[in-house]
């Protein structure tokens, strides 16, 4: 079988016989199978990007142990977790209802993060009971850290999420360019205010209901450039320095990078400036090791044993993924202008974009004509009621009803932002695996977009 890998792109992804693969599987018949449209993810890219980070950050942390903890938000899929366990990573949860996805999915406690806001007793006593590291948000959740500590006879396990100063940096964001990352960073809710954290420090010397294992942050998408990260890491090591002399010398044995990692390509839609360099996993990891070591030498505090985690969520999902669409309707004008459009069976509600774009928000292949030239121009429209313009006036071979089409780069908090509007129900997801394609998201059903509607008694019987 002929067979041309495409050049700078996902390595898994390859044309045979002039139809787009997914690892060993023909995309074009995944989908028509498990019928578009369809989220699909490579099992063993994902490995590859597990993989991927804990070695890179082994190689430059001598001194401890790393782990890989990817966040649950941008895939929340119970074998997509059990895949990433195996793999010997962790999870990063927000929220109850992804805490069960990873007990659903056999994640041990030790391998789980609770992170998020406004937790609630029931979730810290579970968190708990089960030995995960809670992350704390507020003083708030120290009070019922230590409630459900005494109510279960056990020591609750916390991280301290912190908000270092970023004063020496005037960068913008790459999420909102007109915005500072200082000033995001401190503004954005997640995190323990400073001055509530140096407060809550004091109690912790004598709290015997809590095991204080280290501290966290998480900066997000706002920039790639290293300088902004190792300035991240700088201010860091200084409100450790500052807790540390609250707790008479206490030094963190978990130390919590966070996340938001750009992806190798850096294909986004949620982020506006991406036209930069993208520094690869190994350039992430020497530059934020080397001062946080450094950082932590000028303070005169230890590094030897310290754990390193990192949270890359959308760096290990981004490219794993694809999003399968069929061409259901040819439309063409030429009385008034000489326009065509290509109507395809999803949606941007589907995709977590506002269907008006100057540019294409995703790669795109045909996957059913994946080696045919551009012949044809037109706009690929989603099915909802709204303007649905997914592509403006591009260029594709010459399609017809039945097409499949692949965007690519949807891998990562595309599928789990997916929306019910015009009562639609939302796709699936299929898990490819060498020449395996097996569902492990079922397509919703439309009772199921109705199921929690409910009818007042008296309207029961009302008819016009």
């Amino acid at each position: 079988m002929k067979t041309t890998q495409l050049v700078n792109e996902n390595p898994f992804l390859s044309i045979r016989e002039g139809r787009l693969f997914l690892e060993d599987v023909d995309l074009t018949q995944a989908a028509r199978k498990h019928g578009t449209p369809l989220f699909v993810v490579s099992e063993n890219y994902l490995r590859q990007n597990i993989r991927a980070y804990k070695s890179a950050f082994e190689a430059y942390w001598p001194e401890g142990t790393v782990k890989v903890l990817p966040s649950v938000k941008a895939n929340p899929n119970i074998a997509i977790r059990k895949i990433i366990d195996s793999e010997g990573g962790g999870c990063d949860t927000f929220g109850p209802g992804e805490l069960e996805c990873v007990i659903r999915a056999g994640i041990s406690g030790e391998n789980i993060l609770v992170n998020g806001s406004i937790k609630n007793k029931e979730i810290i006593q579970k968190s708990i009971a089960l030995g995960a590291t809670i992350i704390l948000d507020s003083p708030k959740e120290l009070e019922l850290c230590i409630e459900g500590a005494q109510k279960l006879g056990m020591r609750a396990n916390i991280l301290l999420r912190l908000k270092p100063w970023l004063g020496d940096t005037d960068e913008m964001s790459d999420f909102i360019p007109s915005s500072e990352i200082r000033r995001l960073t401190q503004t954005i809710k997640y995190g323990i205010p400073t001055t509530e954290v140096l407060s809550m420090a004091e109690s912790l010397v004598s709290c015997k209901e809590v095991n204080l294992l280290g501290v966290h942050i998480h900066m997000g998408r706002h920039s790639k450039k290293l300088s902004v990260w190792e300035q991240l890491i700088e201010s860091y090591v200084l409100l450790i320095k500052e807790l540390s002399d609250i707790l008479n010398g206490w030094t963190p044995t978990v130390v919590n990078f966070g996340g938001g990692f750009a992806a190798s390509l850096d294909k986004e839609t949620q982020v506006a400036q991406t036209n930069y360099a993208t520094p690869t996993v190994e350039d992430y990891a020497k530059s934020m090791t080397s001062a946080f070591r450094n950082c932590m030498t000028k303070a005169h505090l230890s590094t030897k044993g310290i754990m390193i985690q990192v949270e890359p969520g959308r760096a290990t999902h981004n490219q794993t993924g694809l999003h399968l669409t069929t061409v259901r309707n040819i439309k063409h004008e030429t009385k008034n202008i000489n326009h065509k459009w290509a109507e395809v069976d999803t949606s941007e509600v589907f995709l977590g974009i506002h269907g008006v774009n100057p540019t294409p928000p995703f790669d795109y292949i045909v996957a059913s004509k994946a080696d045919q030239p551009n012949t044809m121009t037109c706009d690929i429209v989603g099915m909802t009621c709204n303007a649905e313009w997914l592509f403006e006036q591009v260029a594709v071979p010459e399609l017809v009803e039945d097409d499949v089409i692949a965007l690519l780069n949807t891998g990562s908090y595309i599928e789990p932002m997916a929306a019910n509007f015009n009562a639609l129900p939302r796709p699936g997801m299929a898990l490819i695996s060498g020449e395996q394609c097996n569902m492990i998201k079922r397509h919703e059903t439309v009772d199921e977009v109705f199921s929690r509607q409910i009818i007042p008694h008296y309207l029961e019987n009302n008819s016009l």
